[in-house]
């Protein structure tokens, strides 16, 4: 036996639900990957699976890409630690932490020129209540000037926020249907570490990839420098006239002159 494969199983079983929640092992391998900080060959992957299985600490559900989940035994349930349950963070709680990632590492990660304009705005209450999709939980502007070519930039990110337990395939369909009014969609997720959830990471990662959302893991929003982004979003090509509209209902006055005022190349 390689001596790596020890290692990888203690990691394996680790990264289980401790519910015994089966989870698919290409999201097993997926999850072990981060966690090692490297890509794990599939023959210690399943050579490691073998192992646990041999000493009565995982099941495996066979076909269709197979799973795998975590024994309940009485021996298990005694050699493991009692964990206390981890803090419930609602939508409305997370909004605070949200806006510091955003006001500070997001905004310092666009590399925004000195005179540039960058508005971060609290939109989950602004627009029609009846309008589908249209209300994301807030929005970044950012305008700024050419150098040497004549006009300016305006880029529009929309941001839908989800909690730990609130993410499925339509949190991404949210996040997208709101580029219909900006020019990047990004779905952001309270998802701790050691989390039921993160069981479902790999499909919604897979789920924005392929739509073009942008992806950002909140793992504690006590912490809002600690937000990973997993997937950066697609620029969507958003009609002007489109994004013009939105901004103007949802922008205060002041936002709105501070963007003409960069766009104009007045002096602030």
């Amino acid at each position: 036996m390689p001596a790596a494969v020890p290692s990888i199983a203690d990691t394996i079983l680790k990264l289980l639900p401790a519910d015994g929640t089966p989870v698919l092992n290409r999201v097993v391998r997926v999850m072990l990957a981060r966690e090692m900080e490297r890509a794990v060959d599939p023959d210690a992957f399943f050579a490691a699976l073998d192992l646990l299985q041999k000493k009565s600490r995982i099941g495996r559900l066979r076909g269709q890409g197979g799973q795998v989940f975590v024994l309940q035994s009485e021996s298990n349930a005694r050699s493991e630690p009692v964990k206390e349950p981890a803090e419930a963070w609602s939508e409305a709680q997370l909004m605070a932490p949200l806006r510091a990632y955003l006001e500070g590492t997001f905004r310092k990660g666009l590399d925004l020129p000195a005179e540039a304009a960058c508005i971060i705005h609290d939109t989950s209450r602004i627009g029609q209540p009846g309008a589908r999709w249209a209300r994301p939980d807030f929005i970044l502007v950012s305008a700024m000037r050419f150098r040497l070519m004549p006009g300016a930039q305006l880029d529009v990110h929309s941001f839908e926020l989800k909690a730990e337990a609130g993410v499925t395939d339509l949190a991404v369909y949210e996040a997208l249907a709101q580029t219909r009014f900006t020019h990047f969609g990004h779905l952001v997720w309270h998802l701790p570490d050691g989390s039921k959830a993160e069981a479902k990471l790999a499909e919604i990662e897979q789920q924005c990839e392929q739509h073009g959302v942008g992806l950002i893991r909140m793992r504690d929003p006590k912490r809002p420098d600690a937000c990973e982004i997993m997937l950066d979003p697609e620029r969507k090509t958003t009609l002007p006239t489109t994004v013009d509209g939105f901004l103007e209902a949802r922008l205060m006055d002041e936002h709105r002159q501070d963007i003409l005022r960069v766009i104009h190349g007045a002096r602030r």
